[in-house]
């Protein structure tokens, strides 16, 4: 009974609401005194509790002496609490949208966030990703996030993303030291603008790559593969000053590397 009563607390009602709509459920109706002793809840709450349910037209009131009440059939309660279970969701996503593209566009400007932990920084990637409007560049040492993509699933979790992006045109821009490795990715991203440059000279624990989005915001993965389990942590930047070192660096690369088809 106690997870009902969670589960039901998460589709909006309080404890007590949910406590009277289980037991009017289980013995078909009853009056305020009957709710108390089959609800366990305070004889003080029972009549706010049920002016809350009828409110919410969770509940039916026959109107005798002493007024009886009785609840919903379940599957007619569920469908009204699933509807405004969506509709606050709704409201509140859009609200949330406003207040966050209402913000003031220089607040990040300048900042600097450390991010650790695999599915932290793979749902950094993911934000940035969705976000671009004109250019996704990554820039990377394939072969150290390639034993990445063997442990975790990062791939699989943005591979949709880029694709979309790519339809949307997007411009996606990939470079990397190890072409077997970087061509074995970018099969994945048909229309993606593919670039390898030389191969790296000498061996590192520490490798990663470089994300930059539309120009505004830049992700500094590193990667440890010679730990267990591997260890994956990245910088976000953004402002114009960081993107512009960054972008410097970038550039030049892929200047310096060659076109390659797949």
């Amino acid at each position: 009974m106690d997870k009902l009563i969670e589960a039901l607390q998460q589709l909006g009602l309080t404890s007590y609401e949910a406590k009277v709509l289980i037991a009017l459920t289980q013995y078909g109706s009853g009056t305020a005194a009957d709710i108390h002793a089959l609800s366990g809840i305070p004889r003080s709450a029972v009549y706010g509790v049920i002016t809350k349910l009828d409110d919410k037209g969770l509940i039916e009131t026959q109107n005798t002496k002493p007024m009886r009440y009785k609840a919903l059939p379940p599957e007619v309660l569920i469908n009204r609490l699933k509807a405004d279970y969506e509709k606050a969701i709704e409201f509140s996503g859009d609200q949330l949208e406003n207040i966050y593209h209402a913000k003031d566009g220089d607040k990040e400007e300048g900042s600097v966030w450390n991010i650790s932990g695999v599915k932290n920084v793979n749902d950094k990637i993911n934000l940035m990703l969705e976000s671009a409007g004109e250019e996704i560049v990554f820039a990377s040492s394939y072969s150290s996030l390639y034993e990445v993509t063997k442990v975790y699933p990062i791939m699989d979790s943005i591979k949709d993303t880029v694709q979309k992006k790519i339809r949307e045109g997007v411009q996606v821009k990939i470079t990397g030291r190890d072409k077997e490795h970087v061509g074995e990715f970018v099969k994945e991203f048909p229309g993606a603008q593919v670039r390898v440059y030389g191969k790296v000279k000498k061996s590192s624990p520490l490798k990663g790559g470089i994300l930059l989005v539309d120009n505004r915001e830049i992700l500094v993965i590193t990667i440890k593969n010679d730990v267990v389990p591997i260890s994956l942590n990245a910088t976000w930047y953004g402002g114009q000053e960081h993107v512009e070192i960054f972008r410097h660096f970038v550039d030049t690369e892929w200047e310096s590397s060659t076109p390659i088809s797949v």
